[in-house]
């Protein structure tokens, strides 16, 4: 009787004929297309990547593909951008004390950065950097940590084209001596005759000219004033020689300039 009444279930079951179960397929019937729910995620999923998609290419291009061009782009507006260089007269700081200079620098209005503040060589003598004014202590605290060397020629532009750096040594004697880099002369000759003007020394007696063993096209001179004999000299060098930044300009000058007596 068991086996009568399993028999008869299976008759009645569609699944299973002639004792054989089949699966039931009527899932493969439904639509295949996902719920709207579904579509939707899959559409906001879809829409994300493309945006993220867009912003790589973006930045791919601009940092990577196009990265020498804006390197230029930049370089030139930073040499180019409205900044004096205001160079000081180191012939009017001969006869001032190191609190004197410092206070005619500051009465300026100029961004001073002190590498090394009047009064704390006991031999006296200072060092201080007037900034582009344009460029914050900031800016050029994290320029300086970084090292000129390793900065990309546009930044150089920037923290160098409008500054200048005075260092004042009154040990054995007293000597001031100013560098700056020129951006804009172009020329060796240029740029000597703009640093002659700049110090009022247009006129003054030449004693030597050359090119020393560094490379440095030089001029030295006197210059008197009551009573005392005053030795000055100027050399420019090529900058790409001083820093080794990669992509510096062969027409852009350092600038040494020194006053001693």
């Amino acid at each position: 009787m068991k086996l009568r009444s399993q028999h008869s279930r299976h008759e009645k079951d569609p699944r299973i004929r002639d004792g054989i179960r089949y699966p039931d397929a009527s899932a493969l019937d439904r639509p295949l297309d996902p719920p709207s729910t579904v579509k939707k995620g899959a559409l906001i999923i879809a829409a994300i990547a493309a945006v993220f998609g867009v912003i790589f290419l973006i930045w791919y291009f601009d940092q990577v593909v196009f990265a020498e061009r804006n390197e230029q782009t930049a370089f030139e507006e930073n040499i180019n951008r409205e900044v004096n260089l205001d160079l000081p007269n180191l012939f009017s700081f001969m006869t001032m004390d190191d609190a004197a200079i410092m206070q005619t620098l500051k009465d300026s209005g100029y961004t001073l950065y002190e590498q090394e503040p009047v009064g704390t060589n006991p031999n006296g003598g200072f060092q201080v950097i007037k900034l582009p004014s344009d460029v914050t202590l900031a800016e050029a605290g994290l320029m300086y940590m970084q090292g000129i060397d390793n900065l990309a020629p546009s930044e150089v532009a920037r923290l160098l084209n409008g500054s200048w750096q005075l260092a004042v040594s009154r040990t054995p004697s007293t000597e001031l001596r100013l560098h700056y880099a020129d951006f804009r002369s172009g020329s060796v000759e240029l740029t000597l005759q703009n640093a002659l003007l700049a110090e009022g020394l247009e006129n003054a007696t030449i004693i030597d000219s050359g090119v020393d063993d560094v490379g440095n096209t030089y001029r030295t001179g006197t210059l008197s004033s009551g009573g005392v004999t005053y030795t000055w000299r100027i050399s420019i060098i090529e900058l790409s020689r001083v820093y080794e930044v990669r992509g510096l300009p062969d027409n852009i000058y350092y600038v040494g300039i020194r006053f001693t007596v």
